[in-house]
């Protein structure tokens, strides 16, 4: 063999083993590239609501969740409609979810749920299968709560009112409960408030707290 030909063979050689390398598959998780900065995690309770924070029903003042907020519906169909606790409109897999509930100087009931993700969410994913599985309540539903069974109350409105944000109404002719849901990539907020006069703004504030949510996470 000629010296020529020798060195052929040696630079295909090192092609191949430099390709065979660079083709090599690797197990497990992404690893991020050193140099890359981490995302910003800020812990889920701090993106509730604080106390003192201005609220369209006045000063927030944070209290443990009670008995009154429902725990399951009839028909189960409505649960996505009607639940705060155990709300199935929270994508699995999250890091870290913190609630509350909060008083006022009236008797309304507003309570508040956050979930911290690791990974981004689709949040149009999000948002869309919640609007497809709270629109699936469709007659009369019950809630129940530690307290007792409370209805029967009717969807009277739905709608993704602003991006990120699906909001809606359960009604009967002397309570009303309002519901919004904000999503943006790594976190994920329930919004409910309850209470006997009608017309909270839920469109307007659930966006408001997305917005606050965008700066803060």
């Amino acid at each position: 063999m000629t010296v020529r030909g020798t060195l052929r063979m040696a630079a295909a050689l090192i092609v191949v083993l430099t390709l065979g390398g660079c083709a090599t598959p690797v197990s497990g998780k992404a690893v991020r590239a050193s140099g890359e900065p981490q995302p910003h995690m800020i812990a889920a309770r701090d993106l509730l609501l604080q106390d003192g924070d201005t609220t369209p029903l006045g000063p927030a003042t944070a209290a443990p969740v009670g008995t009154n907020f429902f725990t399951s519906t009839r028909p189960e169909e409505c649960s996505a409609a009607m639940l705060f606790e155990g709300s199935p409109l929270r994508p699995a897999g999250s890091r870290e979810h913190a609630e509350s509930s909060y008083k006022f100087d009236s008797q309304a009931l507003y309570a508040e749920s956050i979930d911290v993700y690791d990974n981004a969410l689709n949040t149009h994913d999000v948002v869309w299968n919640g609007f497809s599985a709270v629109s699936n309540c469709r007659g009369d539903a019950i809630g129940v709560s530690p307290s007792g069974d409370f209805g029967p109350m009717r969807l009277s409105f739905f709608g993704t009112t602003s991006d990120g944000v699906l909001v809606w109404t359960m009604t009967r002719p002397d309570w009303t409960c309002d519901y919004g849901l904000a999503v943006i990539p790594r976190v994920v907020l329930v919004m409910s408030v309850c209470d006997s006069k009608a017309g909270f703004p839920m469109p307007d504030w659930a966006a408001k707290r997305r917005a606050q949510l965008e700066s803060k996470a």
